[in-house]
């Protein structure tokens, strides 16, 4: 496939994104900083937003069924996911963030526990859906370098 073609589906792949709400001006932000001397940050970026909402979701999990849970820690443990999901414009999970700290603020197991099916299930999308971008930017990369005068042999006239 040629650049054009490459960059074109990307395009097309990010307004889908953005249609679904699975992200947010936020993130189209951050794919049009991308830097020059920096040609794989954007997948940087998501692969640790991957790994930190991994982490919190597992130390969240660990409390869904505790009914002596402190709700003011899992309050705050959402609201981490909620500032990286912000940070990088994942919209649902934002979303799905609120209704986790809203029930934690109500101090309500049930609701909590409601909430956090949620959050794993937009989780789940919001990284299918990324993880596919990840790979097309990825492609486009590896075609930019292979394109590059740098990587091409010259030869001999």
């Amino acid at each position: 496939m040629t650049m054009s073609i490459l960059k074109g589906l990307l395009q097309g792949y990010m307004k889908s994104l953005f249609d679904e709400g699975v992200v947010n001006d936020q993130f189209n932000m951050i794919v049009a900083l991308k830097r020059i001397g920096e040609p794989d940050r954007v997948v940087q970026l998501i692969e640790t937003y991957f790994s930190n909402v991994e982490r919190i979701l597992f130390e969240l999990s660990r409390h869904v069924d505790n009914p002596k849970v402190s709700f003011c820690k899992l309050a705050s443990l959402a609201r981490e996911i909620e500032d990286k999901s912000t940070s990088i414009g994942a919209e649902q999970m934002k979303l799905a963030c609120s209704d986790v700290i809203k029930a934690c603020n109500e101090k309500h197991q049930e609701n909590f526990s409601r909430s956090m099916s949620w959050l794993k299930i937009e989780f789940s999308k919001t990284k299918n859906k990324l993880e596919a971008f990840v790979q097309m930017e990825r492609r486009i990369i590896r075609l930019e370098i292979s394109q590059s005068p740098a990587s091409t042999s010259q030869s001999p006239n």
